[in-house]
């Protein structure tokens, strides 16, 4: 039974990390995506996203920066490899 709850969680966390990499941007909440919030008879541009209708969702940039690492991590591997083969620095 534990397990099952575990790889539930593990799976809704890597569905959820995923979803963080692949659209980062979501509705602004203060103006709902319109951009303006009402007041009164007044429109104003929103002040939490500038009229842009979207903001960065919470953790969006700490998970591309992870992937960022990641890959960079690689490539330099494989650059090291490369050079541990030719036997050239």
């Amino acid at each position: 039974m534990n397990a099952h709850l575990i790889l539930a969680v593990l799976t809704g966390l890597a569905v959820w990390l995923g979803s963080l990499y692949w659209r980062p941007f979501g509705r602004c909440p203060k103006c709902k995506g319109r951009g303006n919030i009402q007041r009164g008879r007044r429109r104003p541009v929103c002040p939490r996203c500038k009229g842009r209708k979207r903001i960065q969702r919470p953790g969006s940039r700490t998970v591309h920066r992870a992937a960022r690492r990641i890959r960079d991590g690689r490539q330099a591997a494989a650059r090291y490899q490369q050079e541990d083969h030719d036997g050239t620095p």
